[in-house]
């Protein structure tokens, strides 16, 4: 037991991983934060991978397709998942069931903050919830992903800002 109490991360902040953090990830993290913008709150929005390491540049094709897109993603570098990170976040949404098992041994005591993308605040279980990775495939992978977190991150954005309400505070 600790002798010191875990600081809670701020209820509007949200860690979007995914394995190598270059692709899935990062479009998660710049349409989150455009909207979030866009909606007048002030959201905490990264990204991280549980299968990476700090410094690599996004994936060429997204970086790419997220130009031409309007949502510039080149400055971007990829970052290790660490439980300090997942201290600072208080949704943590996955791209796959795999990595919420990776995030679950790396802290037991984050599972009720674990999502997975396309799962999360849904009725209805989906076939496969997994979101699909373009890496290594053809660019119409990519544009099929992209099209995917397009329509899934303003919903995720709806379920986050409903949590946040039902929890009856506001943060200042």
């Amino acid at each position: 037991m600790s002798l010191f109490k875990r600081k809670s991360a701020p209820l509007r902040s949200v860690l979007f991983v995914c394995t190598a953090n270059v692709t899935r990830s990062p479009v998660a993290e710049a349409l989150f934060k455009r909207l979030a913008n866009a909606s007048g709150e002030k959201w905490k929005v990264a990204s991280a991978g549980t299968g990476t390491v700090r410094g690599v540049p996004p994936n060429p094709v997204i970086s790419f397709i997220m130009f031409q897109r309007g949502f510039p993603i080149r400055d971007h570098r990829s970052r290790p998942v660490k439980r300090s990170l997942l201290d600072r976040f208080y949704w943590i949404i996955v791209m796959e069931r795999t990595h919420r098992e990776k995030l679950l041994k790396l802290d037991p005591e984050a599972g009720e903050r674990i999502h997975v993308l396309r799962q999360f605040g849904c009725e209805e279980p989906l076939l496969e919830p997994d979101m699909p990775d373009p890496t290594g495939k053809d660019v119409d992978d990519y544009r099929e992903l992209f099209d995917i977190l397009d329509q899934e991150i303003p919903r995720i954005l709806r379920v986050l800002q409903n949590r946040v309400s039902d929890l009856g505070w506001e943060e200042v």
